[in-house]
Formats: C-alpha cells, structure tokens, sequence
C-alpha cells in the first residue's frame, strides 16, 4: 500500500483472525464478531499525508475512538481523530491515537473479544484490513 486508503465505507477484520470483524457491543465497546455480524465502517479521510481519519458505525451512529483510561475501544458521540499506519503486510493498517505508540489489539479469535489498546509490538493482532463495501 503506497498511500492512504480513500474515504468510503468499509468492514474491518484483524490480519490474526481474518474472519473476526469489529463490531459495537450494546454498551458501546468495540467487539470482535463474525463475519455474518460484520459492522460497516465509514472512513473520513482528514489528513491524507498524516494518514488520519475519523471512524464511524453507520449501523450505531457512533464514532469509534479510544478510551486511553481503560485501554479499549469504544463507540462516542464526538469524533475522535485516528491514526492509520501501515502494518504487517501491503493491505494492513495500525490503528491509533495520532502519533502515540498503542494500538488496536484483538487478544484472541474468541467471538465478542474486546478490542483492546496497547503499546505496539509488531503482531498480527494488532493489524486491520479495510474492505471497502460497495
């Protein structure tokens, strides 16, 4: 991947668990869950050098963005802007605070795991494609 991927609306999955989507659970945290329960992302490119953007659950009407206090990811009503950094391979991002060192995590494959933050390691885990949806 050369560049920032364009605005447009997407489905998430970890590069660890590729049939593992992000999806809100009902008291706003972000999830992983299959790919029949697959959450469509719309992303508002605002700094296409810096490689930011705002992420937001059309299907929630919430922005995702990072709760620093408890370390996950969870749905506001205020954008919050992030941070898409290349990952482990041409297709995968890093996603983050702008230039802080933690990252979106999924622990494990399990349906419903909480999508953590953590300082970057270099995993598959902590690595998201962008599916753009038609």
């Amino acid at each position: 991947m050369s560049g920032m991927i364009p605005s447009g609306a997407y489905m998430v999955s970890n590069v660890a668990y590729p049939d593992r989507y992000i999806s809100m659970s009902g008291d706003k945290d972000l999830v992983s869950h299959e790919a029949g329960d697959k959450l469509c992302i719309q992303v508002d490119v605002t700094d296409e050098v810096a490689h930011l953007a705002t992420l937001f659950d059309i299907k929630t009407g919430l922005y995702l963005g990072v709760d620093q206090m408890n370390a996950k990811v969870k749905g506001y009503t205020d954008p919050q802007v992030l941070q898409l950094s290349y990952g482990n391979g041409d297709n995968a991002l890093k996603i983050h605070v702008a230039n802080v060192n933690e990252v979106w995590a999924l622990k494990d494959g399990n349906d419903g795991t909480l999508i953590t933050v953590q300082p970057a390691t270099g995993t598959n885990q902590e690595c998201w494609t962008f599916e753009m949806v038609e």
